[in-house]
């Protein structure tokens, strides 16, 4: 440290070298970081391509689409945060969830809430509205899915004629 001091301050020969050598590495990572950024850009064309496909060949609305892919990419990031914990801390997680009455909206506690002969009403109010929604939009979806994929086979077999 004595070696780095200078009379009053610091040796500006040094000073100087240590500036000039993190704006360097400055320059170095802002090159890397456009360079990231240019072969990022690759994957977002080819993911506008797949949305624009999906529209145009499906009929599967973007917004909807984009909103499942953020839905299933931020169940996945729970699902790891949960995951990334320890044994006790799992359980302690889950009987927080419990609590809160959280877990009826995983698969697991939607099954816990049903016995073998069906439902036994143990959804609360909100719970259950919140079911019916995503049984309707997932019939919807699936009558959409069924009608395209009908409509393409149809014309499929009308080409082959």
């Amino acid at each position: 440290m004595a070696a780095a001091a200078h009379g009053n301050g610091y040796d500006p020969e040094r000073t100087r070298q240590c500036v000039e050598r993190i704006e360097a590495l400055d320059r170095k990572k802002e090159a890397a970081h456009m360079a990231y950024m240019a072969e990022c850009a690759v994957f977002a064309e080819d993911k506008k391509a797949v949305y624009d496909e999906a529209k145009d060949a499906w009929g599967i609305p973007k917004r909807a689409l984009k909103a499942v892919i953020k839905v299933r990419a931020t169940e996945r990031k729970l699902e790891k945060m949960r995951d990334d914990l320890e044994s006790d801390d799992q359980d302690s997680f889950d009987q927080i969830r419990h609590a809160l009455g959280d877990l009826a909206e995983t698969p697991l506690g939607a099954a816990a809430l049903k016995g073998k002969d069906g439902d036994l009403g143990l959804e609360t109010p909100a719970q259950s509205k919140r079911r019916k929604e995503r049984e309707d939009r997932d019939a919807a979806l699936n009558a959409v899915s069924t009608e395209n994929g009908d409509r393409i086979m149809s014309g499929i077999s009308q080409l082959n004629s």
